[in-house]
């Protein structure tokens, strides 16, 4: 390889070889001259510092140029690379170097982020020294440029193409990773072979975009291919589709090497970008796409070759670069062929198989009946065996692959790895055949399937599936039936669990073990257990509506298969008065829709449970009953993974933060929330209701909440009952947070009233409007008449019964005036798409107030938990449950001593924190139903 990068450099010295872009956007160039005197210079200085013909260099280093320089040293200094992938952990590098060493190879030197500046930097100075004193010699290095450029030449005419260049470490996703030895010769024959095939001779001149890592073999294959061909390379620190898309179309680029997500990445954009054209070109938006151009700054179609590898074949994504005109070649090969073997344009006529590259011959061992077998490779890129592991070869020279394929009129059908392959029922389940129906339905972008046990067929097939971007939603019912079309009812996956964003490795490959691993801490519900019970107010509690003598409350238990337990609260009242929704309806739609629906799925994150059961048909009408069950699997996945509640919704948060940067292009003003902390236990603080009453009863109240440490009092106010002992709580307590809630209780007759708690310093007062006396009915969008309402008022309104679903929350934001809103977990369906609305209302500027409805420590507790979110500042009204009650149906006691919640006390440091006391739910509990 050396001594053709040596020819080109002395040919066309001041053309250029690299180009390199940063992850922040910076581009670097280096001439043919520039590269070859640094690559030259690095061997030397390495060789100073005892790096002798014959050792390894171990590199932990991301895209970069030194990682270019240094590949071009190796060959000019006759040592190897041990490409250590810079993505493992610094333990998993440190085992891979040692278990190397134990094996008998020499590193004598290693390089990362903190090494290579310092090494880059003393290359450069020498030889800016020396170019700035003639020939001199510089006494650090003993040399000079003319020493460099002497050196470069002889080590190019002695240059063994047969020494070991690079020692790469296989994925390890079918077992222990294993020291793949690869020679120059293998790699730069690997090379050629490619080039005949994706260059041929019809082009002088070329530009492959490195997007690989170079640490993988695919990506240092794009290196030498730029090399041998004589082209420059484009290489990028960091794949961002738009970015790659641009620069291909800006600098005429000809070939780019990606795996599946890439490829699906650059189509989104592609597909973002013809819609944008075509607003601008409408007149109806600005254009993504260059000034004053309705075009796309970059297409598909723009490529002689779009090599795509890394995996099985995505049929939709296939499809999708079918549609946009790709050259897009499939492409099969592993690290121990130094990458690719065998290619194939995809045409419309496509149907799987791939030709062999010039050079490269294959046998199929032990065919079925069908043709498939194990497939052994023979060719110039094959290594001759692992450093830490042992090769296996046919008696005649050909190395046997894990994969299994077949071979007809010329061409490989690659089906997948052996061990992929599992026994259900007597019957072979090939996964592959099973991914590439799922792939072919619309909204799923990419899927992974794999064997888990099962005591009547031995194994039965389960599948992840990743959802489009911007896909409808897929329930797994209607996946099921799509496959049915396609597949037995043997191949139809027990389990299927739809996530928005696969787990991944590297580049882009599928995470095999992390996929598997989910569904160990997959949430299976065995049986669901309600409790009635009646909780007696310590002393009747009076709002605008309704005096409030006992609550009624529903108290969900939800079982795993393994006896684990988590809790939820329904708190939907028995009688309509404060929602249409009421306890008795819910109750018989949990135990008839909701809680077998729960039993007979399986969930990777209880993101889902919420979206799978307000999919029913009617479940709507009942988020509370929705939001019971789902609030349940929330608590019992943070007793799974073991991590409380806190954290959960604060790492679900982070994840819509990037979700809303990634589709706006921007950051979002909200912080980070989901930083684990050494203990799970965190602290916030609460507000406090205080009823209607006298002034003097309001003002003790009051008084006691401030000395229990309460930072914010809520009162209750009504036309002709209020006024007064709001005056009188000011005066007592002139720093105090105050907020009201009218409970939709004054009409426009009442406005001198109403005004008259400007004059307080009022935090916000919720709902003060009668709508039904205003003529607004319940199902009519009540905030257009709040917001009119609100130019009236100094005070902000707050809202709260204006809604009673998601659906009609989300309206808030059609109206800026409209700053506050109270949450309520169980008027959203549930603790994903409150969280949600939480997000979006931080992101656009406005306050929430987490509230409780006389709920149970159950339900408190989940409440205070969104409290530790940034921007969740306004203490919530979630008061001591024993203001109201005198039994406490917790474990702990939901208590707030000096005003402050304690999350996950030790004892209950996972999940939402407490257990039911069973001595206190057995005075209280009505009735109890099973749900199996």
């Amino acid at each position: 390889m050396i001594d053709i990068f040596e020819s080109t450099a002395q040919a066309r010295p001041d053309s250029v070889f690299l180009s390199y872009v940063d992850r922040a956007g910076e581009e670097k160039t280096y001439t043919y001259r520039q590269t070859r005197l640094l690559a030259a210079q690095l061997a030397r200085r390495l060789r100073d510092k005892g790096v002798f013909p014959g050792d390894m260099v171990a590199v932990d280093l991301p895209n970069c140029p030194m990682y270019v320089f240094l590949a071009l040293a190796a060959a000019y200094g006759s040592f190897g690379l041990v490409a250590l992938n810079h993505r493992l952990t610094s333990a998993e590098k440190l085992t891979r170097v040692l278990e190397l060493e134990r094996c008998g190879v020499r590193i004598s030197y290693r390089i990362d982020e903190e090494s290579a500046p310092r090494l880059f930097d003393q290359v450069c100075n020498s030889l800016l020294r020396n170019e700035s004193r003639g020939s001199r010699v510089d006494d650090s290095l003993g040399g000079s440029v003319e020493d460099a450029i002497h050196f470069a030449e002889r080590s190019a005419h002695i240059f063994d193409p047969d020494q070991r260049a690079l020692i790469m470490f296989t994925s390890g996703s079918t077992g222990k990773p294993k020291g793949a030895e690869l020679t120059w010769s293998n790699l730069t024959e690997a090379a050629a072979a490619s080039n005949r095939v994706l260059v041929g001779h019809q082009r002088s001149r070329g530009l492959w975009q490195g997007v690989l890592p170079l640490f993988h073999v695919g990506g240092f294959q794009v290196l030498v291919r730029s090399v041998c061909s004589r082209w420059s390379l484009r290489l990028y620190e960091h794949f961002d589709a738009a970015r790659v898309l641009a620069d291909g179309a800006e600098l005429h680029a000809t070939h780019i090497s990606v795996v599946d997500k890439m490829l699906q990445d650059m189509l989104d954009v592609q597909l973002a970008w013809e819609k944008e054209g075509r607003k601008a070109k409408a007149g109806t938006a600005g254009s993504a796409a260059p000034a004053g151009s309705s075009q796309p700054a970059g297409t598909l179609d723009q490529y002689q070759c779009v090599l795509l590898g890394g995996g099985p074949l995505n049929a939709n994504t296939v499809r999708r670069a079918l549609a946009a005109q790709g050259r897009v070649y499939a492409s099969y090969g592993m690290t121990e062929t130094s990458s690719q073997v065998a290619n194939t344009l995809i045409t419309p006529q496509f149907t799987g198989g791939l030709r062999l590259l010039p050079g490269y011959s294959a046998r199929i061992v032990d065919p079925d009946e069908q043709g498939f077998g194990r497939l052994a490779l023979r060719g110039p890129g094959v290594v001759s065996g692992y450093v830490n592991a042992r090769a296996t070869f046919t008696v005649d020279g050909f190395f046997l692959t894990g994969d299994t394929a077949a071979l007809h009129e010329g061409c490989l059908y690659i089906r997948e790895r052996t061990a992929d392959m599992f026994v259900s029922g007597g019957e072979n389940v090939y996964p592959a055949e099973i991914v590439d129906a799922l792939v072919r339905i619309p909204g799923i972008s990419d899927a992974y399937v794999f064997g888990v046990p099962d005591t009547r067929w031995g194994r039965r097939p389960a599948a992840v599936v990743e959802l489009s971007a911007g896909a409808p939603p897929l329930s797994v019912d209607s996946i099921r039936g799509a496959l049915a079309k396609r597949l037995s009812r043997l191949y139809i996956p027990e389990q299927i669990c739809i996530v928005n964003e696969m787990p991944r490795i590297g580049i882009g490959k599928i995470d095999r073990t992390a996929c598997e691993g989910l569904f160990r801490q997959h949430i299976d519900i065995a049986r669901v257990i309600l409790h009635r019970v009646r909780l007696p107010f310590s002393k009747p509690f009076k709002t605008p509506k309704e005096t409030l003598t006992y609550r009624e409350l529903i108290l969900v238990e939800v079982v795993d298969k393994k006896g684990r337990v988590g809790l939820g609260e329904c708190t939907a009242f028995d009688t309509d008065w404060y929602l249409p929704e009421t306890l008795e309806d819910d109750l018989r739609v949990m135990r008839e829709l909701l809680a077998p629906q729960l039993i007979a799925r399986t969930y990777l994150h209880p993101r889902e449970v919420s979206v799978d059961l307000l999919a029913l048909e009617g479940a709507e009408q009942y988020p509370m009953a929705c939001s019971a069950l789902e609030m349940a699997c929330w608590d019992l996945y943070g007793k799974i993974t073991e991590e409380p509640l806190w954290m959960l919704i604060g790492e679900e948060f982070d994840r819509l933060t990037r979700a809303v940067a990634f589709r706006d292009g921007s950051v979002p003003p909200v912080g980070k929330a989901g930083r684990k902390r050494r203990t799970p236990q965190r602290q916030v603080y609460s507000g406090a209701v205080v009823g209607l009453g006298t002034p003097s009863q309001t003002v003790e109240e009051v008084r006691a909440c401030v000395r229990q440490g309460y930072q914010r009092v809520k009162l209750k106010v009504a036309p002709g009952k209020g006024l007064a002992s709001v005056r009188a709580v000011r005066r007592a307590f002139p720093h105090l947070l105050i907020t009201l809630d009218a409970n939709q209780s004054f009409s426009l007759h009442h406005m001198a009233e109403l005004r008259a708690y400007d004059q307080l310093d009022i935090g916000w007062i919720e709902e003060p409007l009668n709508l039904s006396a205003a003529g607004v009915s319940r199902h009519e969008n009540a905030f257009s008449r709040l917001a009119s309402f609100q130019h009236t008022l100094a005070m902000p309104i707050c809202v709260d019964e204006s809604f009673v679903n998601r659906r009609e929350a989300a309206w808030l934001f059609d109206y800026p005036e409209l700053r506050c809103a109270m949450v309520k977990i169980g008027k959203f369906g549930g603790i994903q798409p409150a969280l949600e609305f939480v997000h979006r209302a931080l992101t656009e500027g406005r306050e929430v107030c987490m509230s409780g409805m006389y709920d149970t420590g159950i339900s408190r507790f989940a409440h205070a938990a969104f409290q530790t979110l940034p921007g969740v500042v306004i203490p919530g009204d979630l008061g001591a449950t024993a203001r109201y009650f005198d039994i406490d149906l917790t474990t702990p006691p939901y208590t707030a001593p000096d005003g402050i919640i304690t999350l996950n006390a030790p004892g209950h440091e996972s999940g939402i924190g407490c257990q039911l006391d069973a001595r206190a739910l057995t005075e209280v509990r009505k009735r109890r139903y099973v749900v199996e």
